[in-house]
């Protein structure tokens, strides 16, 4: 096991502390969905959370990896709902860094880093998910440039991004051959915002569909060799999948400090519920699970930051932390009660954004397809 640096105090109360304000304000504000999810960001963003992984030459915070994932954890424990917003630039930034070419680092990443810039991921289609290998959305080139049609139907930041990080095919025929990856200017011509939808959970990020009519973009906007889109989001996967796990342990941690302090203080039958080993051992279990999917994503973390193989380590993290997420969010409703399905419940709220974290870079059953293959 590595042995990752260990954030101060200090800072693991800051983090903590921002996402508790952030994280606090109700989803039900009569503010837009998208002016609360930009004031969301710029809270983000003005505590210096908003670009933990761009080099400080580009306005980051220039953070190793590990450390920047005990943030994200620390964040989360009271912020899940408005994680998806951080991860997604996040990811859209580790592309960029990942792509490497000299647009994107020292354009794009400094509109992440210096300008605090929002950015949105279009990967998903109606037929195409974790089989990335059936997009449809098209890249024409046309004369100096390309020409991006398609649609694309689960975007986070959706209403809310500056820029857009478009996967799309030059040549269908091609497969995974085909695929690029492009950055998108959400002011452009032709670039359509669906509608927001506030559905089942991430109730402080915006999520929704973008469609493309002709787009025009220079060819500079290529991100990377022709042809590495494929190779591009697979590696951006793999690098966010252990910092999704560590908001997924930040999410569990508050889920546990609050049905721990439930069950001791509900009293049933004459006794406290916690006495029960039927609560107890079970509480006992989930908490270990806690305590690994923390050292999981620690050392996934490390070994990024060391330089060495770590696509495993990642997919394991990922897959451990969110489905103990899930399943301590389940006991957490199951022990409330009827407390867990009051208004604005943070149990519920939880419970909701557990089952969509499952599915973010991958669901489990993609998980356990990359461990396998790494066997």
């Amino acid at each position: 096991m590595n042995k990752p640096g260990m954030l101060q105090s200090d800072e693991i109360q800051r983090a903590r502390e921002t996402g508790r304000k952030l994280g606090s304000t109700p989803e039900h504000s009569d503010m837009g969905l998208s002016d609360a999810a930009r004031r969301l960001f710029a809270g983000l963003s003005a505590a210096n959370y908003h670009a933990l992984l761009v080099p400080q030459t580009h306005g980051g915070g220039g953070l190793d990896y590990a450390t920047a994932g005990q943030i994200y954890e620390e964040l989360s424990y009271h912020g899940i709902g408005f994680m998806p917003t951080l991860l997604t630039n996040a990811h859209c930034a580790e592309l960029l860094k990942i792509a490497g070419n000299r647009q994107s680092e020292q354009g794009f990443l400094k509109k992440i880093g210096s300008d605090g810039r929002i950015f949105g991921f279009c990967l998903t289609e109606e037929d195409a998910g974790s089989d990335i290998t059936g997009i449809r959305c098209m890249a024409d080139q046309a004369g100096d440039g390309y020409v991006i049609n398609g649609e694309k139907s689960i975007v986070i930041n959706n209403s809310i991004a500056d820029f857009f990080i478009v996967i799309a095919t030059t040549d269908f025929s091609k497969g995974r051959a085909g695929l690029n990856a492009f950055v998108v200017d959400a002011s452009s011509p032709g670039v359509e915002r669906g509608e927001s939808v506030r559905g089942f959970g991430f109730g402080n990020s915006v999520i929704g569909k973008v469609g493309f009519r002709n787009v025009a973009i220079p060819r500079e906007n290529m991100l990377g060799e022709e042809g590495s889109g494929y190779f591009l989001v697979m590696e951006t996967f793999d690098k966010g999948r252990p910092l999704v796990a560590a908001s997924c342990a930040g999410a569990a941690g508050r889920l546990l400090d609050i049905v721990t302090a439930h069950v001791r203080r509900r009293e049933q039958f004459g006794k406290p519920l916690f006495s029960f080993q039927g609560i107890s051992f079970r509480l006992a279990d989930l908490a270990t699970r806690l305590r690994a999917s923390r050292l999981l994503y620690l050392d996934a973390l490390a070994l990024i930051d060391e330089g060495r193989e770590f696509t495993m380590e990642a997919s394991m993290a990922k897959l451990f932390a969110s489905e103990t997420l899930r399943d301590l969010a389940e006991f957490c409703l199951e022990a409330l009660g009827y407390r867990a399905f009051e208004a604005d419940s943070e149990a519920r709220n939880i419970f909701n954004d557990a089952q969509l974290l499952i599915s973010i870079d991958g669901s489990s059953n993609v998980q356990r397809m990359v461990i396998a293959s790494q066997l």
